[in-house]
């Protein structure tokens, strides 16, 4: 009888952790496809800053072909705006690395700037301010795509409760190493969020704007992952907030 008992258990046990193998791989599979999808709100912007780097590139080229005399300037615009099209290629390739890499050494202050190269336009042509207060030698040991992940939602997000807004438009991106922890926040000086919306804002489908939500992913998924992400890393994502004055988001990992 007890070794029956005891098969059983151990057949239980088996058929837990194959599920929880199977809802780990879902996790991972829905954190990847908000990631596209947040990357597919970004087409818009992308596409228009790649039209403002090619168009110059083209009316030199062309210029060139009847004036010899524009050669050597149009090939230090095209060296100068290839680069910068690399720049934006490069970083939106970073973003879209599904797998779950084991932790390393990453700067934050760069991560953070490249993360808003990735974005393509450059927040000040839209009256954005987007200052970033981050030692340039404040290194931590994490998965950089997963808190790249949660970097990127919470600017698109804080860009885009100020956008529509008049100036100033401000976005402020902060983080400091505090008792073996890393505590970024993430800032804006947007609309605001009601109280009665503070508590369910990090929950699964959840919208505050009619026909849509402030989230990236335009499913109200976007913040809902981004407290799966830092929860799994250990840590705690907060929100505060006062109507009309806008809203901070604050992480903490180990660090």
């Amino acid at each position: 009888m007890s070794t029956a008992v005891e098969t059983k258990a151990q057949s239980h046990r088996e058929e837990l952790a194959k599920l929880e193998m199977e809802v780990e791989a879902l996790r991972q599979q829905l954190r990847h496809t908000q990631r596209l999808a947040t990357l597919g709100t970004m087409t818009a912007m992308v596409a228009h800053e790649f039209n403002n780097i090619l168009t110059p590139m083209i009316n030199y080229a062309q210029l060139a072909r009847s004036n010899p005399a524009l050669v050597d300037k149009a090939i230090m615009r095209a060296a100068d705006d290839g680069l910068r099209a690399t720049e934006i290629c490069g970083a939106i390739l970073g973003l879209t690395d599904g797998s779950r890499a084991a932790p390393t050494e990453v700067n934050l202050d760069q991560l953070v700037r490249r993360t808003v190269a990735a974005m393509g336009r450059d927040p000040r042509k839209d009256g954005i301010e987007m200052p970033i207060d981050i030692p340039a030698n404040l290194v931590i040991r994490i998965r950089r795509i997963e808190l790249q992940q949660v970097v990127l939602n919470l600017i698109m997000n804080a860009r885009s409760a100020v956008i529509d807004k008049a100036p100033p438009r401000l976005v402020r991106v902060w983080a400091r190493r505090k008792r073996k922890r890393l505590v970024l926040r993430v800032s804006d000086n947007g609309g605001g969020i009601a109280a009665k919306h503070l508590s369910k804002i990090f929950e699964p489908f959840f919208t505050t704007k009619q026909g849509g939500n402030g989230s990236t992913d335009g499913r109200g998924l976007g913040l809902a992952i981004c407290r799966q992400i830092v929860a799994a890393l250990g840590g705690r994502i907060e929100v505060e907030s006062t109507p009309g004055q806008g809203a901070a988001f604050t992480v903490s990992v180990p660090a």
